[in-house]
């Protein structure tokens, strides 16, 4: 490199950046940063940003899902903490596919693997008011009523409970049948148009089979 008299090294070196690649003294121009030095720079800046900004509540429990099996029906390509968040709505509504909130967390949520520990987590950061409903489903000690299909007369969690159970509504073609264990009809009803019917199942019934008559609740 040729020097300007009256010069030095390192001053022509300042003059000299964005013409040469460097100087023989390997030393960098005042104020002006090597690619070395603004990488390391930028790894600096990012490793302190991430440590500076903590993961919101929707990344931990997205993360934590993603780690578990349990799947979010109705999901889509959401994210599983907005798939949680809609659950918590759901859980305040009176009723979910004709049963309680409990009820339907019971039967089709809590029976998923991973399901317990998800949902916890889920009500625990984003509906903590829904606590006690989630508590009733894993207890059973929620109220259970009674939707289409043929059940078994006994106090399983899949079974139906001997008492009285009543349907109200703009009931048609309701259809209910109380059997014995050896699967003889012991009474039953067809209702063409009806607005509320009234059955009791009884501690000696076998089975008890309903069609198109919306939900059976106990009658206390």
């Amino acid at each position: 490199m040729r020097l300007i008299p009256g010069v030095g090294t390192a001053a022509a070196c300042a003059l000299a950046v964005g013409l040469a690649a460097g100087c023989s003294s390997g030393a960098s121009p005042q104020g002006v940063k090597t690619p070395e030095a603004s990488a390391s720079a930028s790894s600096h800046s990012a490793a302190a940003t991430a440590e500076e900004t903590p993961a919101t509540p929707e990344e931990d429990f997205d993360a934590m899902a993603l780690g578990s099996s349990f799947y979010f029906d109705g999901q889509g390509t959401g994210t599983a903490s907005e798939a949680m968040k809609r659950y918590c709505d759901l859980l305040g509504d009176s009723e979910i596919n004709g049963v309680p909130p409990a009820q339907w967390l019971a039967e089709n949520e809590l029976v998923k693997e991973d399901g317990p520990d998800v949902l916890q987590y889920g009500v625990d950061e984003f509906c903590p008011d829904r606590a006690k409903t989630l508590e009733a489903a894993v207890a059973g000690t929620y109220e259970r009523w009674i939707t289409d299909g043929t059940y078994e007369v006994g106090s399983g969690a899949d079974e139906v409970r001997p008492g009285t159970y009543r349907t109200t509504g703009a009931l048609r073609d309701c259809y209910w049948e109380r059997t014995s264990k050896a699967g003889e009809p012991l009474d039953n009803q067809f209702a063409t148009s009806a607005q509320r019917v009234t059955v009791t199942v009884r501690s000696g019934d076998g089975q008890f089979t309903s069609r198109s008559c919306g939900s059976w609740r106990p009658v206390k």
